[in-house]
């Protein structure tokens, strides 16, 4: 270049039990590629090559149709204080411009890491260089981030299943099933920022 529970999460676990789809991950982490880029104000930020996709059908618009979640870690380190988050990007193939087409505004992504869940609060960004970190195949209507400890990045590499899913304010929910990328990719980050550089990892 840049586990919270809460009472929302438990509506979602009964939610889970409507069919949240299990992602399979790999059995071992791949060593990412990792960049470093230095802004304006003097912050470096860290990302992995590409953000993680995952995917749902949006049959209401037309049969081919899709939303797509992006997700990614992310490390901004201002003058030795670091702080990490998860980059949310979520995309569409629908033209979400149409007033009848507009989603209602994401609140919280809830990850639940092997059964157990993580509800993690999303934020827009403060500034366009953290919106800006990745581009995605599909155009992105809305960026947000959550921020989380390496612990917890540290939880979702290591996790052999995890479900996703995007709680809206308005309290519906959206579930996403993992459609390119690996959760295990994000070892090399957790690696990386915690100081413990893995083979294959670039600065």
């Amino acid at each position: 270049m840049a586990t919270r529970t809460d009472t929302c999460v438990r509506p979602f676990m009964r939610a889970g039990s409507l069919g949240a789809v299990v992602l399979s991950l790999a059995a071992c982490a791949s060593d990412g590629t990792l960049h470093s880029r230095l802004d304006d104000r003097g912050r470096t930020w860290l990302s992995v090559d590409a953000p993680l996709a995952l995917a749902r059908p949006a049959p209401r618009f037309s049969r081919a149709a899709r939303d797509y979640l992006y997700l990614a870690p992310v490390e901004a380190n201002n003058a030795g204080v670091r702080r990490h988050y998860l980059w949310v990007g979520l995309g569409t193939t629908v033209d979400r411009r149409w007033p009848w087409a507009v989603p209602p505004e994401a609140a919280t992504l809830l990850l639940t890491l092997d059964g157990t869940p993580l509800a993690l609060p999303l934020d827009a960004w403060d500034g366009e260089q953290g919106a800006a970190l990745y581009r995605t195949p599909a155009p992105t209507y809305a960026v947000r981030r959550a921020s989380v400890t390496l612990d917890e990045l540290g939880r979702i590499a290591a996790a052999t299943s995890i479900q996703a899913v995007v709680v809206a304010g308005d309290g519906s929910v959206s579930e996403y099933a993992l459609w390119d990328g690996h959760w295990a990719d994000w070892a090399a980050f957790v690696a990386q920022t915690s100081g413990e550089r893995p083979l294959g990892a670039n600065r």
